[in-house]
Order: C-alpha cells, then sequence, then structure tokens
C-alpha cells in the first residue's frame, strides 16, 4: 500500500511517518506540507492513500478535494483531525473523503484506517459523528419510519454507492432508487446523502 502524508507541522508529519516506517506492507511515496504541493503526485495516482493533517486554516486546502473528485482519480483520503471543528468535519465529508479522525487517536487506530480505507471501506471517528448528531436534533432515531428496503438503501447510500450501483445490488431501476432515497430524505427530515450517511453510521446499519 502507497501513501501520501501531508501536514503544515514538521512533528506531525514525522510522526505520522514514524507510525508507518514499522509497518512493512504501507510505503511512503511523498511526504508534503500542502495538497497543492502534492497535487501532482495525486494526480497520477502514486498513492493508495493520501493522509492530510487539518487545522482551522485548512477550509481552502480542503476545496482543492472537489477539483480531484471531479478528475475521477481514486486516491483515497483521510483526514487527521488536531482541532476538533465540525465544521471542517462536514466540508470533509461533503469532499468526499472516506476517512476522517481525531488526532488523538491511538497508533493502532491511525493502521487500522489507513486498512480499511485502502480496501474501499469508510471510516469516521465516533467523536464526529456523534457530535453532528446531537447538534442536530431531527437527527433522532427514526428507523421504524422505515421499511426493510429503505433501511437497506440508507445502508447503501453511507457506503458511498451510487445510485446505480444500488439499482444493480438489489436488482431494482434507479428510477425506483431514486422514489426510495427521496421517501428516506422525507421521513427523517434529512436533506442530502451526507446527512443519510451521518445518520447511517449513527446507528451502527454500515457493515465495515
Amino acid at each position: 500500500m502507497k501513501i501520501i502524508v501531508i501536514s503544515n507541522y514538521d512533528v506531525i508529519r514525522e510522526g505520522i511517518v514514524s507510525i508507518i516506517a514499522k509497518h512493512d506492507n504501507i510505503s511512503i511515496q511523498f511526504i508534503g506540507e500542502t495538497i497543492k504541493e502534492s497535487m501532482l503526485m495525486i494526480k497520477r495516482e502514486m498513492a493508495d492513500v493520501v493522509m492530510l493533517n487539518t487545522n482551522n486554516d485548512s477550509e481552502a486546502e480542503l476545496n482543492l478535494l472537489d477539483e480531484i473528485r471531479a478528475l475521477g482519480i481514486n486516491t483515497k483520503f483521510i483526514i487527521l483531525d488536531f482541532c476538533g471543528s465540525s465544521k471542517l468535519f462536514v466540508k470533509a465529508l461533503k469532499c468526499g473523503v472516506q476517512g476522517y479522525i481525531s488526532g488523538r487517536s491511538s497508533e493502532e487506530e491511525i493502521v487500522y484506517v489507513i486498512d480499511q480505507v485502502s480496501r474501499g471501506k469508510k471510516y469516521f471517528d465516533s467523536c464526529f459523528v456523534d457530535y453532528m448528531v446531537n447538534e442536530n436534533s431531527y437527527l433522532t432515531n427514526k428507523l421504524e419510519l422505515l421499511t426493510i428496503r429503505e433501511r437497506e438503501i440508507l445502508g447503501e447510500i453511507a457506503k458511498g454507492l451510487s445510485n446505480r450501483k444500488i439499482s444493480e445490488e438489489f436488482s431494482i431501476t434507479e428510477h425506483t432508487v431514486k422514489k426510495h432515497i427521496n421517501h428516506i430524505f422525507e421521513k427523517l427530515n434529512i436533506s442530502d446523502r451526507t446527512e443519510a450517511a451521518l445518520y447511517a453510521n449513527k446507528y451502527g446499519m454500515v457493515n465495515k
């Protein structure tokens, strides 16, 4: 597995590198201070995973992830957050990051998340998910309002599957998928797939 490490802080870069160096199955392709500085390597898909440290000034950095996603680049992104910003968490989710963890995470958890994300799975630290759910009272447990199929589709949305992939998964049309999603949004009083993913993660509807 190949990884790029990005942080404005020497001590954080060195800390992540020292953790990764202990594992033979992970190799560091590049170490940079910003996404912009690392963009050429990312666009060439020289790494499977990019681990990015964020701080209160990182919103502009995250905007570049939209550009990367628009290019169809398959590299996965993990955010290591030391500032505990709910604003950055939501921004990162909307930019399509696959992993988001606290800077206080243990070495074991960091390595676990790198492995999971590299396998195409998602991992969001529960402290951020719980915070967002608690801040938004509309995200109460209303699972009993959903049909079995709607629950299944909600779980697939949380995994990041497109409507087309969901239709293939359940052998139904994309039109039917859209109808189910509209019903899910109405019943849970949510407005987009990001909020749906938060809900599904909160209530353990995603198989890791």
